[in-house]
């Protein structure tokens, strides 16, 4: 079971939020195909389960496809399934995830990983519901409600040709943008209030109340990592907080030194050091700069160096030697 309450159970502040909720309530009773975008850890599952629950398909199972961890040659095999005999290794008949979530729904996370010879084949099954195992004579039918989610740009991807135009559009059947939790900072302090009852209550902890300290630097953190970020930050609160109040020494080490917010909502910038000569002063600056920038950027991926040079439009080796330095290796 997922440590994250209920998407439905949240109290959303943000008008950004109030209308997704709006969305999801229109939505869930239809038979729509749903493609949810957002960063990394902004909460697409949790969304994707909230249209589930309201859909006609609710007493059904929501299977959930991993698009980025099945590896490309396995992919058609772990969607369709496949008899036996149809490739080396197939020593009996799989009947694959589309079978699994017959009558369900099928969310397919990291849509925009999906390899290019297996899109068709899911284009297929949005069209009129059949599909093929691999090496089966006969195709074999399923009734699905679709839901995709990316954190990529999927509209640059078909552009691009890297993903196929008419699938892009027989998924998009409703878009739900998810913003940044930086974008939306009303939400902070009524989630943070949500997940710490959440995980005191689990642990049978007294209630915890944040003090003005520890509340502005949550309100004022950047969050690369959106809402799985500050469920983590709960969880640690929850769990080490030495008394009833929790100030700014119950914080995770990251939010003591997290840069904080300027008057405008935007993050400050390191500071200037007066007291070295100017090229010393600029290149400390552009170090610090870095160091945050990408420690930011890997937070917001989750570590994979890959996903967040293609975010940064940089190349890996360049944040590799960025990291040595931040390391001291």
């Amino acid at each position: 079971m997922s440590l994250v309450p209920d998407f439905t159970a949240a109290v959303w502040t943000s008008a950004a939020m109030v209308r997704v909720h709006r969305t999801i309530e229109k939505i869930g009773p239809t038979h729509l195909p749903v493609l949810i975008t957002g960063e990394s850890g902004t909460g697409k599952e949790i969304v994707a389960r909230a249209v589930h629950r309201l859909s006609k398909h609710s007493k059904q199972p929501m299977v959930v496809v991993d698009c980025a961890a099945i590896p490309p040659t396995l992919m058609e095999s772990e969607l369709f399934g496949h008899v036996r005999g149809a490739f080396t290794g197939a020593i009996q008949t799989h009947k694959g995830l589309v079978n699994a979530a017959d009558g369900g729904t099928f969310f397919l996370d990291e849509i925009g990983e999906l390899p290019q010879q297996v899109q068709s084949k899911l284009l297929r099954l949005l069209q009129d519901g059949s599909y093929r195992p691999v090496g089966a004579s006969k195709p074999k039918k399923a009734r699905l409600r679709f839901i995709a989610a990316t954190n990529r740009d999927i509209t640059s991807a078909v552009a691009q040709g890297d993903f196929r135009a008419d699938l892009y559009h027989r998924l998009n059947g409703c878009h739900i943008a998810l913003p940044p939790l930086r974008a939306r900072r009303a939400d902070v302090l009524p989630l943070m209030a949500l997940h710490l009852r959440h995980f005191t209550d689990r642990d049978q902890r007294p209630p915890l109340t944040l003090d003005p300290q520890a509340s502005h630097a949550l309100e004022s953190a950047d969050w690369p990592g959106n809402v799985r970020e500050l469920v983590n930050c709960a969880h640690y609160i929850a769990s080490l907080a030495q008394g009833p109040i929790v100030g700014l020494t119950d914080l995770p080490p990251q939010m003591m030194s997290a840069p904080s917010v300027a008057p405008e909502g935007q993050p400050a910038q390191p500071e200037v050091d007066l007291d070295l000569p100017y090229k010393a002063a600029k290149r400390k600056w552009m170090d610090a700069f870095e160091d945050r920038y990408i420690i930011a950027l890997l937070t917001r991926h989750g570590g994979n160096v890959s996903a967040a040079a293609r975010d940064a439009g940089m190349d890996r080796r360049s944040i590799q030697r960025m990291l040595k330095r931040i390391r001291g290796d």
